[in-house]
């Protein structure tokens, strides 16, 4: 009896103490008659009705205390204490929910400075019901020069914060031999079928078709290098790649700081099954680079630059590297039989070079409808333009224009689409100009995009302590399914050459 009370007793004191701890608002707060200032943005965005909660920090020197309340358009509230807004996953998705996942909440901030308390003018968060894919991946980059440290390919879970490894290079590299890892890639969004690369130490591209994981060195003698960007086919089992020969100037002045440059490049079709290469685009004076796929696995969109040397004292590519502002691509396609496996002659669809432009990255939408891509100034490598800006064409009128809602003034790069077309991602330097970011917003019926948000952490400070980058940014609505570890094995081991062909059938 005496343990009974004894454990009554302490339920009591522990429901008392929560209780005391819960938030409560003030009492005829004074108007500060102005909205709050907190960080992230999160004000007036559209955000998923699955996505993790939304935690910022809010600014207001000399404060003492805060209480930050959501109210959702039935009048459901959440009450959130402390000058950094982290509301529990559990509320949060209790709340989205009594919102039969669309709607407005509001958002009113309340603090205490000086025995006072004020009120701030409310903002909005917009919640749509189109939910985003359960999960991500990119690859985390140290801003430094230095080559091949510690680099990670992460899967984030989307709903909560959950981060895991997908691969980590320094399972395999060693002080005097280390290894790159870059270009991670799925075919419809699942991980049966993806591939990453693999550069210099144990180099080569871990492939896996069907669930299983192979080691491919995809370099011949008939080709510039192994495939560099990666395009699956949606439809047919084949994958196609550029080909590149890239290299870096760091600049002393400009305030790009880094042009990364691609001196040679072709297209090549990949057959898995048969372990083989074939060329889709080898012209000697264009520059083909970043293939990607319609829906329906027959049209092959890519950006080409047309560039002829005029120096005959020096090789072509210290020109291109002397006159990298003239390197402009223009966004081209051309179709695939996969009866025959030939291509048709390439289209321009947006001649960019004309217009004093450059476009890389296209990403058509699930529905295929669009193309969305990056467009700068000049140049393939549009993560350090701060000029660059993330575009869209629509492909039924031939009509394109910047996505004004979500772009800033600094550089955005690497778009990607969501598998219900619904949302777009892309990478940013908004935040700082020195690490690239992970933005999200939402696509609505007409073509046009959303006020973008940051990708949503545990903690308001994360990104502003969090000293890497957020490279290629790709939706996934599975998690990778192999360890770490057993990627090492399979790129510790020997790899398949893969044989070139003048048709890969």
């Amino acid at each position: 009896m005496k343990n009974f009370i004894y454990l009554m007793t302490m339920i009591l004191a522990a429901v008392i103490a929560v209780t005391s701890c819960s938030p409560s608002l003030p009492d005829s707060p004074l108007s500060s008659k102005k909205q709050p200032k907190i960080c992230p943005d999160y004000k007036a965005v559209t955000i998923p009705c699955n996505i993790a909660p939304l935690t910022f920090e809010i600014i207001e020197p000399e404060a003492t205390d805060f209480v930050t309340k959501f109210v959702s358009d039935n009048g459901n509230e959440l009450l959130v204490s402390g000058r950094n807004v982290t509301p529990s996953l559990d509320e949060w998705r209790s709340l989205l929910s009594s919102m039969k996942n669309s709607g407005k909440l509001t958002v009113d901030t309340y603090f205490e400075k000086g025995g006072k308390w004020y009120a701030n003018n409310s903002f909005y968060i917009n919640v749509s019901s189109d939910s985003i894919d359960r999960y991500l991946s990119y690859r985390l980059i140290p801003p430094s020069y230095v080559a091949y440290e510690k680099l990670d390919i992460m899967q984030r879970d989307l709903t909560t914060y959950e981060e895991e490894v997908i691969y980590n290079n320094m399972l395999l590299s060693t002080e005097q031999s280390a290894q790159c890892i870059n270009c991670h890639s799925y075919k419809n969004y699942k991980t049966d079928n993806m591939q990453f690369h693999a550069r210099q130490h144990l180099g080569g591209t871990l492939f896996v078709h069907n669930g299983e994981l192979r080691k491919i060195d995809l370099k011949t003698d008939s080709t510039i290098s192994a495939g560099v960007y990666p395009a699956f086919n949606p439809v047919y089992d084949v994958v196609a790649y550029s080909v590149n020969n890239t290299g870096q100037v760091f600049h002393t002045v400009d305030r790009n700081k880094v042009e990364v440059q691609d001196l040679a490049s072709d297209l090549i079709l990949y057959n898995p099954v048969k372990n083989t290469v074939s060329h889709i685009q080898n012209s000697d004076t264009d520059l083909e680079v970043f293939p990607c796929w319609s829906p329906d696995g027959r049209t092959l969109f890519f950006c080409s630059a047309h560039f002829e040397a005029k120096d005959t004292a020096i090789s072509v590519q210290k020109e291109e590297i002397l006159r990298y502002k003239d390197i402009k691509y223009n966004l081209l396609s051309c179709r695939w039989d996969p009866d025959t496996y030939e291509f048709s002659e390439p289209d321009t669809l947006i001649d960019a070079a004309k217009m004093g432009k450059s476009i890389t990255l296209p990403r058509v939408s699930p529905d295929g409808r669009y193309v969305i891509f990056a467009m700068g100034e000049y140049g393939c490598f549009h993560v350090w333009h701060r000029d660059a800006d993330i575009c869209m064409l629509e492909l039924a009128s031939g009509r394109w224009y910047k996505l004004d809602n979500s772009n800033s003034s600094e550089a955005e790069s690497y778009p990607s689409w969501s598998s219900n077309g619904k949302w777009i991602m892309f990478s940013s330097r908004r935040d700082d100009t020195n690490y690239t970011r992970v933005y999200i917003a939402h696509v609505g019926p007409n073509g046009r995009t959303s006020k973008a948000f940051l990708l949503p952490q545990e903690t308001p400070s994360h990104h502003v302590i969090f000293e890497k980058s957020y490279n290629r940014p790709e939706f996934m609505i599975e998690p990778v399914k192999f360890t770490p570890y057993e990627a090492a094995d399979v790129l510790a081991g020997e790899a398949a050459k893969a044989t070139f062909t003048e048709n890969c059938k």
